[in-house]
């Protein structure tokens, strides 16, 4: 007579709970990537154009996370951010509920469909064991990047003329940072750190106070959402 192993019973059932919480986190996840991204694309616009009355240059820094956070707050998801140039580091926003973004410009490269941003200057840790810790244990839970492209600006833009971004919202987890670290020497005598994944170019330049630049494919992050002014 066939009788059931207890213990068998006890780790499927602790495997499905597991596989429960996955799909569930992923559901969650993907819900509030999309629910940002249809808000910003629809009422950041709006708030885009006003800027765009008075500056001609594009939202960028300070200025580009007040109009996110009151766009967010406008629309049922308050958040923390002050105009005190003052934040967490890697997070430059949370909500009420407690998810943390982080917010930036960025250049988008439409040919090679990819989406290049700053993160945070590393230049007070010693190694770059220290630095790629840090930037693997530091991040928000989410990016949003409001990214142009070079060949859609003028040098000097003129007030009239079409203002193009490039919206992109995203799980920071998408990113991953924990492949070999190299040395890049340049001709100039200098260096910079390397590191290379699948979809994935991260580099830390000492020159500019040790900032860390990702280089991240739309196979990994989604397409942008196309807003323009």
């Amino acid at each position: 007579m066939y009788k059931p192993c207890i213990k068998n019973a006890i780790c499927t059932t602790y495997w499905l709970y597991y596989l429960v919480d996955e799909v569930c986190l992923l559901c969650y996840t993907h819900i509030m990537v999309e629910s940002i991204k249809n808000i910003l694309s629809i009422f950041l616009l709006d708030k885009l154009k006003v800027h765009h009355t008075i500056y001609r240059l594009p939202a960028i820094a300070e200025f580009l996370e007040e109009l996110i956070a009151n766009t967010l707050s406008d629309n049922g998801f308050e958040n923390d951010w002050k105009p005190n140039r003052s934040h967490t580091m890697s997070k430059d926003l949370s909500l009420s509920q407690g998810q943390s973004f982080s917010i930036k410009s960025g250049i988008y490269d439409p040919v090679k469909k990819t989406l290049k941003f700053s993160g945070s200057r590393l230049g007070k840790h010693e190694t770059i064991e220290q630095m790629a810790q840090v930037i693997i244990d530091t991040h928000a839970d989410y990016y949003v990047c409001l990214a142009k492209a070079s060949e859609d600006w003028s040098t000097v833009p003129k007030i009239d003329e079409d203002k193009k971004y490039y919206l992109f919202v995203f799980e920071a987890d998408k990113l991953r940072y924990d492949g070999v670290w190299g040395v890049k020497e340049s001709k100039k005598g200098g260096f910079k750190y390397v590191m290379d994944l699948p979809g994935i170019h991260a580099k830390i330049n000492p020159s500019m106070s040790y900032q860390l630049w990702t280089t991240v494919s739309e196979d990994i992050i989604g397409e942008p959402e196309v807003l323009i002014v």
